[in-house]
């Protein structure tokens, strides 16, 4: 399994930090976690097979986590290089289709009808569904927006997890137990009340009460000092600790 960091930033402007946005490559699929703006141009950008994509999981609907899902549409409609026949599975929480259909009302329905079948999959808490014969992906609830979705990838052994957006929820470091990799958001140095997203310290914690191998930071409201960020990370984590940045390339193994 392979992760390549599309955006590790957030809805805030920045030269060097798209938007959420994730690609994972497993042997039997390849699947886009969120679509923050900047993450559809980083596809071709870090070489990626984009128009293979299997699967599109989107977290929540905050801006800064779909807002280039037309984007993405509008490259399958007019950016297609080869034929394409397998269908595009688009997992979300409840409520993805009406995003769909206000997308629609916005760009036209001509836009989201590519040359192959999409299937939007509306999942709860604690459902699984089949990425392919050696790949699953589960979810679990945060505490963020109603709707809002963690997720977990199995593929061959190895456990991918990512936060989404989220406060602080020891449950959900039992959805992530043993985890080979975490992508956690990591908004503030210093928690913020009334503000549902992790700090330094609550993503550390998360990491370490999950046992998880390796953690990845990302969605950072704060400049980043990649050294300091490391050292206070490593204050209530043990595992390895990888500052996300656009472009990074992961190894789950």
């Amino acid at each position: 399994m392979k992760l390549t960091i599309l955006g590790s930033g957030t809805g805030v402007p920045s030269g060097v930090r798209n938007s959420a946005g994730f690609f994972v490559e497993t042997k039997d699929a390849r699947v886009m976690l969120d679509c923050g703006a900047g993450t559809v141009h980083a596809l071709a950008r870090y070489g990626l097979p984009w128009e293979e994509i299997t699967h599109l999981f989107i977290s929540h609907f905050h801006v800064d986590h779909v807002g280039e899902l037309a984007a993405l549409f509008f490259a399958f409609r007019y950016g297609m290089k080869t034929e394409r026949t397998a269908p595009l599975t688009i997992i979300g929480p409840r409520g993805v289709d009406h995003l769909i259909d206000w997308l629609k009302i916005a760009f036209s329905p001509r836009l989201f009808e590519p040359n192959f079948a999409v299937n939007v999959r509306m999942l709860t808490p604690t459902e699984r569904v089949e990425l392919g014969p050696d790949s699953t992906l589960a979810v679990a609830k945060t505490l963020h927006t109603p709707e809002s979705l963690a997720v977990r990838i199995e593929s061959q052994g190895r456990t991918l997890c990512y936060t989404g957006d989220t406060a602080y929820d020891e449950e959900l470091a039992r959805f992530f137990s043993g985890a080979d990799l975490l992508i956690s958001e990591c908004s503030f140095q210093q928690p913020r009340e009334g503000a549902p997203h992790l700090s330094v310290s609550e993503a550390a914690r998360l990491a370490s009460l999950a046992n998880a191998v390796r953690l990845i930071v990302t969605h950072f409201y704060f400049d980043v000092n990649e050294a300091e960020l490391v050292d206070a990370l490593e204050r209530d984590y043990a595992g390895e600790v990888m500052v996300g940045r656009d472009g990074l390339s992961v190894d789950v193994s």
